[in-house]
């Protein structure tokens, strides 16, 4: 049989949620390279990220965040409802003539604005579809959580709808069952399957460091998701930069992000002294962050996640804007003594100095005592509620030859590596001779 999985990711406010998504989907194909998967998503960016062969998607029409559980059209200039409309429409005609065996929606059981009710129903009553719901270690504050539920009736939608609640944490650094009472009907459906770290060898990591042209030197990353209310992160590095608080002979990679406004944009660029570049936009963030000796950022699921997977030591910047979801994960990876953190009421460029001076100073781990195995946990789990397997459980031929076969079992680990960085390498090289040209004519404020 042939087996149609579709993913549903919104991202509304950076590009966490979907490059979840996308990380989720490659280590699943890696297994069944014979599945038709289909994501649909709403990012604006989405045509940038790397995909896998085997993924094809489907773009909504963007949207921005104004206020919680406020949402408006980013791009197109018409009236919420209209807005909500178009989505939801899009959403249940695509559920009905693509027919998943599988639907894994991300974070809200309902969609943005409500938009996944029909196309839930309709799955629901054709009975073909196992429907499973993905969280991120920490949703937002305990308090928080149950009053929007409560005003959604979040309970009654997990219970009439979803098979599953995948939660990509570990329960010993936040158990959701607890925190957030879920009562023992919901519960029993919770699955803890660990964070997704992408895992890095050290040969990749020498490879982006050898193209970076980084010989000896520090090399910090400075990342801030998709930039929508990280200026002051960036502007306060930059800042510490220009007193000389942070090592001279340290080479600096600032991000931006995409969704940063072109004026902030070139007013940090031309703040950056010598070794620092700062750029807009890297596809394969995480290669960065593994080359890195320490990676400076807000404490967003996937920047923890990388940072861990490849043992870099993490500052955190926790944001507080619409949740407190970052915060709490700060403060507990800092319990743990996983991370150094500045809360942003404290930020300014001598803190920041100075935790970025501690984390330059703690040891890669071996192995973080949290769990890191989520892609494979993601992987074992979809497989079993996919159909499509032949009698000795393995899946049937491949339709994408592009896709390498999968290996024997002990071969796992390997599919699970992020990709080969060589498509980088290139505008790595760029960013190096940028370095050594700023390097050489330009001087410290």
């Amino acid at each position: 049989m042939q087996a149609r999985w579709m993913l549903y990711s919104h991202d509304t406010l950076g590009l966490g949620h979907v490059r979840r998504t996308i990380a989720i989907a490659r280590a699943v194909i890696a297994r069944r390279p014979d599945l038709s998967v289909l994501l649909v998503t709403c990012s604006p960016l989405v045509d940038s990220l790397p995909m896998p062969p085997g993924l094809d998607y489907m773009k909504l029409p963007s949207a921005s965040k104004a206020g919680p559980g406020d949402y408006q059209p980013r791009t197109l200039a018409v009236e919420r409802e209209r807005f909500r409309g178009l989505r939801a429409a899009a959403l249940r005609e695509t559920c009905a003539a693509f027919g998943p065996h599988l639907l894994l929606v991300d974070k809200s059981p309902l969609g943005l604005m409500g938009e996944l009710t029909d196309a839930l129903a309709r799955l629901q009553s054709n009975g073909q579809a196992r429907m499973v719901v993905g969280w991120r270690d920490i949703l937002d504050s305990p308090d928080a959580v149950r009053d929007e539920w409560r005003s959604q009736g979040t309970l009654e939608v997990l219970e009439r709808n979803y098979d599953e609640i995948w939660v990509y944490g570990d329960p010993d650094v936040f158990d959701v069952r607890e925190r957030y009472c879920l009562p023992q009907r919901i519960a029993d459906r919770v699955h803890h399957l660990g964070y997704l770290a992408p895992r890095v060898t050290d040969q990749e990591r020498a490879r982006v460091r050898e193209a970076l042209h980084v010989n000896g030197e520090a090399l910090a990353v400075v990342t801030v998701g998709g930039g929508e209310g990280g200026e002051r992160v960036l502007e306060t590095y930059l800042e510490a930069g220009r007193r000389r608080l942070l090592p001279t002979d340290m080479v600096s990679l600032v991000v931006t992000g995409p969704f940063m406004p072109e004026a902030a944009r070139r007013r940090l660029a031309e703040g950056a002294c010598a070794g620092t570049k700062v750029m807009s936009f890297v596809p394969g963030l995480e290669h960065l962050i593994a080359a890195a000796d320490v990676v400076i950022g807000r404490a967003g699921y996937n920047t923890v996640c990388e940072a861990f997977g490849a043992g870099t030591p993490a500052v955190l910047v926790p944001r507080v804007l619409h949740r407190d979801e970052q915060s709490i994960r700060a403060r507990r990876f800092a319990e743990l003594g996983l991370a150094e953190v500045v809360e942003e009421p404290k930020l300014e460029p001598w803190t920041l100095a100075a935790a970025v001076g501690r984390g330059l100073w703690r040891r890669r781990p071996a192995q973080p005592p949290v769990k890191l195995d989520g892609l494979e946990e993601v992987r074992r789990r979809a497989l079993g509620l996919l159909p499509g397997v032949n009698g000795a459980g393995e899946p049937s031929a491949p339709l994408h030859p592009s896709v390498a076969t999968p290996g024997p079992a002990g071969a796992a680990e390997e599919d699970l590596r992020i990709e080969d960085p060589s498509p980088l390498l290139e505008e790595f090289d760029r960013l190096a001779l940028s370095l050594t040209t700023r390097a050489g004519t330009s001087s410290a404020a």
